[in-house]
């Protein structure tokens, strides 16, 4: 292996010819623009965030399926074990065994659906304010940051979602690290996964942890915005 110093004169790019959509139609509504002299050329900074945004969005669906893999499988695990691993405020109990290998690829990925999500949303947000400077057209509002989330409000959209996922990723990446529990209140009808923001003996405070639901509303919400963000900026360049 060469040393990180050492001078790069041969190399080999690897073919990826995947990469999110989402992006092109707006490109194709941008370049009909151009073509009408519209507005001008493409600057550089805007069209290089194409393609980021295309393989943030690209990484979600894959970090979506490994969540819920592996939080079917621990579920699973759980579902049969005997009531002395059920702890509650009248009883102590013991920590269920579990693969330690399950656990820790559960929790890396939740913490990167956490991460990359809102990567996704910080590359979008970006994506539409340069269009607007672009095109030429006023923002939603003044505030930048709250534009895509006015949008979404006035669409009618929950964006409950996006302070959901604001909070927590912002939680778990600078200030702790994820623990995991199980709820088992409606033991043994269903479960839930509770993400632990430390590790609690109690549940009545509930933004100390985050459920698995709360995860997959977050990532409905997202996919429920995408195709109202892409008409907008389409309408734009109209």
């Amino acid at each position: 292996m060469a040393t990180a110093t050492a001078q790069v004169t041969k190399w080999i790019h690897i073919s990826d010819t995947g990469g999110d959509p989402w992006v092109l139609p707006i490109w194709t509504s941008v370049h009909q623009a151009i073509e009408r002299k519209a507005v001008g050329p493409i600057p550089q900074e805007l069209s290089e965030l194409g393609p980021y945004l295309s393989t943030r969005l690209d990484f979600l669906p894959e970090i979506v399926r490994r969540v819920g893999d592996e939080a079917g499988a621990l579920l699973k695990v759980v579902a049969g074990c005997p009531d002395k691993h059920v702890f509650s405020e009248a009883q102590t109990a013991y920590a269920l065994p579990v693969d330690r290998r399950l656990v820790s690829t559960l929790l890396i990925d939740i913490d990167s659906l956490l991460f990359e999500f809102y990567s996704a949303c910080e590359l979008m947000t970006a994506f539409f304010e340069k269009l607007h400077g672009h095109s030429g057209k006023q923002m939603p509002e003044k505030n930048a940051g709250l534009s895509i989330q006015t949008l979404l409000t006035k669409a009618g959209r929950d964006t409950s979602w996006f302070v959901l996922l604001s909070e927590h990723r912002h939680f778990f990446i600078h200030e702790g690290a994820p623990y995991i529990a199980v709820d088992a209140s409606a033991r043994p009808d269903s479960y839930d996964l509770l993400i632990m923001k430390q590790n609690l003996q109690r549940f009545d405070d509930p933004n100390s942890f985050l459920r698995l639901s709360q995860l997959q509303a977050i990532v409905s919400g997202f996919l429920g915005s995408r195709g109202i963000i892409q008409q907008y900026l389409r309408a734009i360049y109209n």
